[in-house]
């Protein structure tokens, strides 16, 4: 399935996991607020093949998985692998 958009996709992807992260299993009850301490708190769609390695699957919901800010960085720095 396609997005129509980069917003909507991550919201497609995130709404298919249920607003929970895929690594840590914490589950969102909205997919951005701030927490008790005025940290922004998000899930938000992380592409398993990169966009400029594959631009034809920027927008397949299939190409992403939801992740937690936290753990979104991680994976950026090569901490965790999905």
């Amino acid at each position: 399935m396609k997005a129509l958009n980069d917003k909507d996709w991550h919201e497609e992807v995130c709404k298919r996991d249920s607003y929970t992260c895929r690594v840590c299993k914490k589950v969102f009850i909205y997919p951005h607020y701030f927490d008790e301490n005025g940290r922004n708190q998000y899930v938000c769609g992380h592409h398993r093949l990169t966009k400029a390695s594959r631009p034809d699957l920027r927008l397949d919901i299939d190409n992403g998985v939801c992740l937690c800010f936290d753990c979104h960085e991680k994976v950026h720095r090569g901490n965790i692998k999905l």
